[in-house]
Parts: structure tokens; C-alpha cells; sequence
């Protein structure tokens, strides 16, 4: 049994969950990723940049994600 304090989950849309199935062949070549650990190579990834952003403009030049609709 999985400790109920080290996991949650998401609901997604259809269209992401495809996008995120296609993103889990993409991401390692040669193999494919459960959608979990696509998700966390994914978040991973826009924090590293998000970050580097901040450090490299300061924070008051932050600009917030935006959902396109």
C-alpha cells in the first residue's frame, strides 16, 4: 500500500492526457515513460528554467504562466 502523505492526484482534460501519452514516448528516446514520471520530468524541466530565469532578471520581472484557452 502507497503511503497516502508522498502521492496526490490530477485530473486532466482528454487532449492532455493524449498530449501527455505522445510527451511520455518523446521525452527519454528508445523508451517510454510512465505518465507520473513524465510529469515530474516535465515539471522539473520548467522549474529549472523558470528559476534560472529569476535569477538571471530578478524576480520583479516574473512574468506569470498563462493558460492559452
Amino acid at each position: 500500500m502507497t503511503c497516502k502523505f508522498n502521492f496526490r492526484g490530477v485530473s486532466l482534460k482528454n487532449k492532455t492526457y493524449s498530449d501527455l501519452e505522445e510527451l511520455s514516448t518523446k521525452l527519454e528516446p528508445g523508451e517510454k515513460l510512465s505518465q507520473a514520471k513524465t510529469v515530474e520530468k516535465l515539471v522539473a524541466y520548467f522549474k529549472s528554467i523558470i528559476t534560472s530565469k529569476e535569477i538571471n532578471y530578478g524576480q520583479s520581472n516574473k512574468e506569470p504562466y498563462q493558460d492559452k484557452k
